[in-house]
């Protein structure tokens, strides 16, 4: 998802960008206990009749199954909030709990699009500065790459000596 809004006086423009998961903490915590009901009544019914080994595959199934569930969940609590202004693009990168802060020089600014190694992979987007450079939208996918880099070229070809510049 891209959002992307101006100050009134179009000095400051900001984007973010988040990934799409629709389930929040409850919503998953209650997914998990559905699951485990389920899985551990089906596989108590079986152990009553004898098929005790059932319980036990039952047990590991759920806890790889959760583990699994709540990485996919963490992943896609990601954002990237990008705040241009005339001279810096200040760029926040948050995953869970991780926050990572990136500095460019508007002035200097240019979007690169690097092809992937292997072809059914998504090209990557970057965002280069002199010497800096960052990934942005590696948790989007290839449609709201595209629409981040539209919002991101019109904010920064305002202030930046590298008019239009997107690299392929």
């Amino acid at each position: 998802m891209i959002v992307s809004w101006q100050s009134s006086d179009s000095s400051k423009a900001n984007i973010l960008a988040r990934g799409n998961f629709s389930l929040d903490a409850s919503g998953m915590v209650n997914l998990l206990l559905a699951l485990a009901a389920v899985s551990l009544l089906l596989a108590g019914l079986l152990t009553l009749q004898g098929y005790w080994p059932i319980l036990l595959i039952a047990g590991v199934q759920l806890v790889l199954v959760c583990w699994i569930l709540i990485r996919a969940w963490e992943q896609a609590w990601v954002s990237e909030v990008i705040e241009i202004t005339e001279d810096k693009i200040r760029v926040t990168h948050q995953r869970h709990k991780q926050k990572r802060l990136y500095e460019f020089e508007t002035a200097w600014a240019v979007i690169e699009w690097k092809q992937p190694e292997v072809a059914w992979y998504e090209p990557r987007m970057q965002l280069r500065s002199r010497a800096q450079v960052v990934e942005l939208g590696s948790f989007l996918t290839g449609s709201e790459k595209h629409q981040l880099a539209k919002c991101l070229q019109s904010a920064v070809e305002k202030h930046s000596a590298m008019k239009g510049a997107i690299i392929s």
